[in-house]
């Protein structure tokens, strides 16, 4: 019973609608790509699209700030991490520094000299040096 009443409801009625002729021109030639069977065809399928699009409009509107706000979360808890993360870095680098200085005896001129190296060496291997490589640098 309720599967005619649908179908009763969504047979289809003749409307009368004003359009421009150019536009009935456009979609004659268009019926084809469309793959419509008729003018009538192609507004509906026209028809159709439009709602859907609106509908679609609708839904990003509605999840757009949810997603930024999410988005924007996820990149403060990154963030946070990374910057723990120098900043236990930095202590680690500070203490290291302190301890190979406490027991050197370097010009400054000899200082100057390492400063360059390294940031040439830095430079060259996006910072991306390890314990290994400088040992057998400074044993080559």
């Amino acid at each position: 019973m309720e599967d005619k009443k649908q179908e009763l409801k969504d047979k289809k009625q003749k409307y009368a609608y004003w359009m421009r002729p150019s536009l009935v021109d456009e979609m004659t030639e268009m019926l084809e790509s469309a793959n419509a069977t008729s003018k009538s065809d192609f507004v509906c399928q026209a028809v159709e699209f439009y709602i859907g699009y609106l509908r679609q409009q609708k839904n990003i509107d509605y999840l757009s700030p949810i997603l930024a706000g999410v988005i924007r979360d996820e990149v403060e808890s990154v963030e946070k991490n990374v910057c723990e993360m120098l900043f236990r870095l930095a202590v680690e680098q500070a203490k290291l520094c302190h301890a190979v200085a406490a027991n050197s005896h370097y010009s400054e001129e000899t200082m100057q000299l390492l400063h360059d190296e390294c940031a040439h060496e830095v430079s060259n291997c996006n910072g991306i040096i390890t314990f290994e490589e400088a040992y057998r640098y400074q044993k080559s």
